[in-house]
């Protein structure tokens, strides 16, 4: 029997995990799956969490189903940020027994879905079906053209306590597939949880809301100052925090290429070429610097 329930699902995958397999022999591949489901598994259910499915190297898992968890969206984002804590861990254990190492995309959004036993008498499991059911996965791929290590909806990031959390809206997308409907994608990419804010936190969370400022040019089709912020961002990023930030990166070139190329009046803040502009477009590479 199913029944209708407010959860957060999260979806995650290995990035490469192709080339990684050819790489490896099957026993090698059995002995990383197996330590990584292990862990993954163990953190998700620390949240209140449950592993709907494993599909290859993927991992689908609900919070708020069956049992009620009261902070669905707050525990699946918690667990979601010690998990990719945890692949570092086996990161470590890997090198040791000379496998490769992993890194996962993660996808998160919360809304109402169907749960409950599918299938027939003779073979149930468990699951979720409806049209929130598909969007985690959907942003779990999205996070291949930002290099985010994760992305969360709106509806998720509408539930999280925003003091605790840095979170930075990403882009606008069209995760229904409907033109006249845009909405802003998050990365989560750091949480306080009540401890004393360092100044690499707090010099995170400035550089947050440049890119938050940056973005609102950038849909208000300020697309100057918008390219302006964004790489500011970038060099920041790298400078401070070794990381080439992918997201400012990308975000600089489509507001440089804007600016060539103005976007038509109803323009409601998505990228709707079917690839990102080059060279070719008179968009120049920045070169970002980052400290090692």
């Amino acid at each position: 029997q199913l029944e209708e329930r407010e959860v957060s699902l999260f979806f995650s995958d290995m990035a490469g995990f192709t080339s990684i397999v050819e790489q490896l022999v099957p026993e090698q591949t059995l002995v990383l799956l197996s330590r990584y489901f292990n862990d993954m598994s163990k953190i998700i259910e620390s949240f209140d969490g449950v592993v709907i499915e494993f599909i290859g190297d993927a991992i689908l898992a609900v919070f708020g189903a069956p049992a009620k968890v009261r902070d669905h969206a707050l525990a699946c984002v918690r667990a979601t940020l010690k998990m990719q804590r945890g692949v570092q861990k086996i990161n470590h254990w890997s090198q040791k027994k000379g496998l490769p190492h992993v890194s996962i995309r993660c996808g998160i959004h919360s809304g109402w879905v169907s749960v409950g036993n599918l299938g027939f008498h003779s073979r149930l499991k468990f699951g979720v079906i409806g049209e929130n059911a598909n969007v985690p996965a959907k942003l779990e791929e999205l996070n291949k053209t930002y290099g985010t290590p994760n992305l969360i909806s709106e509806a998720t990031y509408n539930r999280l306590p925003g003091e605790d959390f840095i979170v930075r809206p990403i882009d606008y997308v069209d995760i229904w597939h409907d033109e006249g409907l845009q909405e802003p994608v998050y990365e989560v990419m750091s949480y306080l949880g009540g401890a004393r804010p360092s100044w690499r936190y707090n010099l995170r969370h400035d550089l947050a809301q440049k890119y938050k400022h940056a973005l609102s040019y950038y849909e208000n089709r300020n697309f100057d100052k918008a390219e302006a912020i964004f790489r500011e961002v970038s060099l920041q990023m790298g400078q401070h925090f070794g990381t080439f930030d992918k997201p400012s990166v990308v975000m600089r070139k489509r507001a440089n290429y804007y600016q060539r190329n103005p976007p038509p009046a109803h323009w409601k803040g998505i990228w709707t070429l079917p690839r990102e502009p080059n060279e070719s477009d008179g968009v120049n590479e920045d070169v970002v610097y980052v400290s090692i």
